[in-house]
C-alpha cells in the first residue's frame, strides 16, 4: 500500500504493486490448495509446481509495468499515475 496515495515515486509505487500482488497470489495459492485437497491428497511437489506456476504468471503480469516504472522519473507523473490506476496498489 501506498503510504500517501498521491505519491508519484516509481519506486514506491513498483513496491506497492508487488506487495499487493504478492498478497493477492498467496490468497488466490491458498484458495487452491483448500479446494484440491478437499478433493484428494496434494502432494508437496504439486503445491511447489502450483506455486512456481503463479509466481510466473504474477511476473508476467507485471513486466511491462515494471519496465515502465524502472524507466520513470518522478517528473514523468502520467506514467506512474497510469500505474497506479490500472494496478490501484492502494485497494
Amino acid at each position: 500500500m501506498l503510504s500517501n496515495p498521491d505519491d508519484e515515486d516509481p519506486e514506491a509505487v513498483r513496491r506497492a504493486i508487488h506487495r499487493r500482488s504478492e498478497k493477492l497470489k498467496q490468497q488466490e495459492l491458498e484458495r487452491a490448495f483448500n479446494r484440491l485437497t478437499a478433493r484428494s491428497d496434494l502432494t508437496q511437489e504439486q503445491k511447489e509446481i502450483l506455486t512456481q506456476m503463479a509466481s510466473e504468471i504474477v511476473d508476467g503480469i507485471l513486466a511491462t509495468p515494471d519496465s515502465m516504472l524502472e524507466c520513470a522519473s518522478e517528473s514523468d507523473g502520467i506514467s506512474v499515475q497510469t500505474a497506479i490506476e490500472l494496478f490501484d496498489p492502494n485497494r
